[in-house]
């Protein structure tokens, strides 16, 4: 009596593995590009309504034009500000005059991290840029804010684009995530 499995046998089992496996390792990237996306998503609605809260607080003054990547050490080092870092936006209840609040009197987005408005652990990982925008109607927008979806009154607040480590559905120069007045994250994808 024969035991044991022969060597044309034991081939044929692993070519059935391998194939498989070729077919689910796609399938997988394409999972996790899409949970990327999805937290990239959420990640820039909290950053627009942090900003809206921070700019009701202000009264007026709001945070600056600018753009960062958590994933990145420069990025990284904006989301991890520590929290005594926080510096109350306005105490004197004046509302300010945005005529003459200029884009670098500003505080810069880390302060929406240092003062609690924002959690680190909500960008950390996601391969996106944030940018976040000038919410004032008419008023002067970074080059990476000016989306074709921003048309009179409807300004963003906060406009993401991948990079490196987001898939190549999603580093696309036509695609990006934006979050107008309406406070829902939306996309162009296709």
């Amino acid at each position: 009596m024969k035991k044991g499995f022969t060597l044309m046998e034991m081939l044929a089992v692993i070519l059935l593995i391998a194939v498989v496996v070729s077919m689910a390792v796609p399938v997988f990237r394409t999972v996790r590009y899409e949970v990327k996306n999805s937290q990239a998503k959420t990640a820039a609605r909290k950053l627009a309504e942090a900003m809206r809260s921070y700019y009701q607080v202000s009264r007026g003054l709001g945070v600056k034009q600018e753009c960062f990547s958590p994933t990145t050490s420069s990025g990284k080092s904006l989301v991890l500000t520590a929290a005594s870092n926080c510096a109350s936006p306005t105490s004197d209840g004046i509302p300010y005059q945005n005529t003459s609040v200029t884009n670098a009197s500003r505080p810069s987005v880390g302060q929406l991290f240092a003062c609690g408005y924002l959690s680190s652990r909500d960008f950390l990982g996601i391969p996106y840029e944030f940018c976040t925008c000038n919410p004032i109607a008419g008023g002067a927008q970074p080059t990476q804010c000016q989306i074709s979806e921003a048309t009179g009154t409807n300004t963003p607040f906060v406009v993401l684009r991948g990079v490196s480590g987001a898939g190549s559905q999603f580093t696309k120069a036509s695609y990006h995530i934006y979050v107008d007045q309406s406070m829902v994250a939306q996309d162009t994808a296709e």
